[in-house]
C-alpha cells in the first residue's frame, strides 16, 4: 500500500505500509486547513509521477479539517462508482461554522452540513485505506458543484 498525499502546505508526501499511512493521516488532521485542503491518494505505486504520463487514480479522498475546533469535511470521488461519484460527508446535526476550504484554488468551502468530528474524518479515512472504497462509517450526500 502507498498512500500519496498533497498536503494544505503544498508539499506532497509518499509513504509506503499501512503504519506509516496512518501516521500520516494522524498529522494531516492535525493541519489547521484554513487555505487549501489535502488530498489523497491510495494504491500500489505513488500516483502523479509525471504529469504527462501518471499514474493518475481512479479515487480520491479530500480533506479539511480544522484541529483546533475539532471538526473536519470529506469529499470522496470515484470515477468507478455508478451509484455516487462524488461525494461530501454529511452531518444532519453539525457543530457550529467552521469554514472547511473545499478547494484553495477557488476559495469554495464545504457547506455546514458536511462538517464532521475529526475523529469520525478519521475512522473513514482508515476504512478507505482498507477498502479503497466510500467509507460506510459516515453519512455522505452527492456533490456536484465543481
Amino acid at each position: 500500500m502507498i498512500l500519496t498525499a498533497l498536503l494544505t502546505t503544498g508539499t506532497v508526501q509518499v509513504v509506503d505500509g499501512y503504519d506509516r499511512s496512518v501516521r500520516l493521516i494522524d498529522d494531516i488532521l492535525g493541519i489547521e486547513h484554513v487555505d487549501w485542503e489535502s488530498t489523497l491518494n491510495v494504491g500500489e505505486e505513488p500516483y502523479y509521477q509525471s504529469k504527462e504520463f501518471g499514474p493518475f487514480p481512479d479515487h480520491q479522498f479530500r480533506i479539511s479539517a480544522r484541529a483546533s475546533l475539532g471538526v473536519a469535511a470529506c469529499n470522496y470521488t470515484d470515477n468507478n462508482d455508478p451509484v455516487m461519484g462524488n461525494a461530501i460527508s454529511w452531518n444532519p446535526r453539525p457543530a457550529g461554522d467552521a469554514m472547511l476550504i473545499f478547494n484553495g484554488a477557488t476559495g469554495s468551502v464545504f457547506p455546514a452540513s458536511a462538517s464532521i468530528p475529526i475523529s469520525l474524518a478519521r475512522e473513514s479515512l482508515l476504512e478507505w485505506l482498507n477498502t479503497r472504497k466510500r467509507p460506510t462509517c459516515i453519512e455522505w450526500r452527492p456533490y456536484d458543484k465543481f
